[in-house]
């Protein structure tokens, strides 16, 4: 009876764990593979948490691969900031000893997923004090540093650990004592239209007319006055057709714009690749559903949770609207204090007087103008879509952004104000900042030490 019993037992732990199996398989591949997270992913990540194999891609252990999987989101990034800490420098023979401290040829050293409780800014896991792993001189090279917490290198406006492009000493010297607000203060206008006219300037716009949309579509009132938008649109002056976007290579009817991302990358590539490394478009990027606004972790108006993120989220394709898609779309979504609090600022009212025509194009403030900033190659002027460029943290904005108008300790200043970001640079605050009295002062050193020598060499 006995030996019944426990084959009973032996049974029913088969069976249980045969259901355990096939509900895990079935939710690794097909269900909620939450189930298998050991811990929350960072800000920057959670929206591809469940691609494990954008990260995972041959062992959860081997750390080339991983490194590999993180340059491959990341590396351009790291590339256009140039760097301050890469790889090199750590195989460098010179500093074969630091790495005894801090192996940072891995990303992983410092970035440790699924760990929340050990987790800062910028997805860092490492302690605060991790800068003094290698700079525990650094009070004896620069006396000037010895008032400073060991935990502050990377406040704003001095030290960051990727990016300083903006923050080093010579830079430094070079931008000192600019004026808070510069005489020509600019950000660069778009300029694709214009230059597709300039090259096609054989070819006369579309007309009303000329549309393809009956072969695609059943007429109906709506189409008509689809149609009349698209007519008063840049697409129409740039000859783009409905059936530019809304047929396949099949000739096939895509009324849906389904497809719209690859739609859009047809003739606005850079801007789509862009958008797909940004945190708005990374999970179509990872080949995964557009992001919804309700996947945020920052504050977002209820109205807009159902909302996916694609190109026409932004951008009416029949009407592209330019201040919509850089006020409008954004504030129609963001509901955290920064953003709120950019209506009625000194931003918003130049923005106000660009649109009246009251100043030139490119001096008015929009939310796309510092998140979004324009850049230059070529003769191109683009909007860069990958919002992450100039995000976190903030002292990225300084070169691309800030400097178009304002003075280089004016800017770090105001970005080192954590308050002021929140009333969206509204109201007095500190504009001076300690990184650059220490520049005056070490400038005043070398303009004495200089005289000295000049004086001794007189007297010789």
């Amino acid at each position: 009876m006995n030996k019944y019993k426990g084959l009973g037992f032996f049974h029913y732990g088969v069976f249980v764990s045969l259901v355990l199996s096939a509900v895990f398989a079935y939710n690794l591949f097909y269900g909620d593979r939450q189930l298998f997270l050991p811990g929350d992913t960072t800000h920057g990540h959670h929206q591809i948490e469940m691609e494990c194999e954008a990260c995972h891609v041959e062992s959860f252990e081997s750390g080339e691969p991983m490194q590999q999987a993180c340059l491959s989101c990341h590396a351009d990034a790291l590339d256009k900031a140039r760097d301050t800490h890469p790889k090199k420098k750590f195989t460098d023979p010179r500093n074969a000893d630091l790495l005894a401290n801090l192996d940072a040829t891995q990303c992983i050293t410092c970035h440790i997923e699924h760990s929340p409780e050990i987790t800062g800014e910028f997805g860092v896991t490492l302690p605060e004090d991790f800068c003094f792993y290698c700079h525990q001189n650094i009070a004896e090279e620069r006396p000037t540093h010895k008032e400073f917490e060991f935990d502050s290198c990377s406040d704003s406006g001095c030290h960051s650990y990727h990016d300083n492009r903006a923050l080093y000493e010579q830079f430094l010297q070079k931008h000192i004592n600019k004026p808070e607000v510069l005489d020509k203060r600019k950000s660069l206008v778009p300029n694709g239209l214009s230059l597709w006219k300039k090259k096609h300037s054989e070819q006369l716009p579309l007309t009303l007319k000329q549309h393809d949309a009956g072969s695609l579509f059943a007429a109906s009132a709506d189409v008509d006055g689809i149609v009349q938008q698209w007519a008063n649109s840049g697409h129409a002056q740039a000859n783009v057709n409905c059936g530019s976007c809304h047929a396949n290579e099949q000739g096939e009817t895509v009324g849906d714009l389904a497809l719209e991302v690859d739609s859009c990358t047809n003739c606005h590539e850079r801007q789509s690749q862009g958008f797909k490394q940004g945190l708005h478009g990374m999970r179509i990027g990872a080949d995964l559903s557009a992001m919804q606004v309700s996947n945020a972790k920052l504050d977002m108006h209820e109205s807009a949770a159902h909302q996916e993120l694609t190109c026409s989220s932004c951008h009416d394709p029949h009407q592209p609207d330019l201040k919509a898609a850089a006020l409008e779309s954004c504030l129609g979504c963001h509901n955290d204090e920064h953003s709120n609090n950019y209506v009625g600022s000194a931003h918003a009212t130049l923005y106000e007087q660009e649109l009246e025509g009251q100043i030139e194009q490119g001096q008015g403030v929009s939310c796309a103008t510092c998140h979004m900033p324009r850049t230059k190659k070529g003769k191109s002027v683009f909007v860069e879509h990958n919002q992450s460029l100039t995000l976190e943290p903030n002292s990225k904005m300084l070169r691309p952004v800030c400097m178009n108008c304002h003075g280089l300790e004016f800017s770090t200043a105001a970005l080192a104000d954590k308050e002021l970001i929140m009333r969206n640079f509204s109201g007095e605050f500190d504009s001076e900042h300690p990184s650059f009295n220490m520049v005056r002062t070490r400038l005043e050193e070398k303009r004495k030490r200089k005289l000295e020598r000049k004086k001794d060499r007189a007297n010789q």
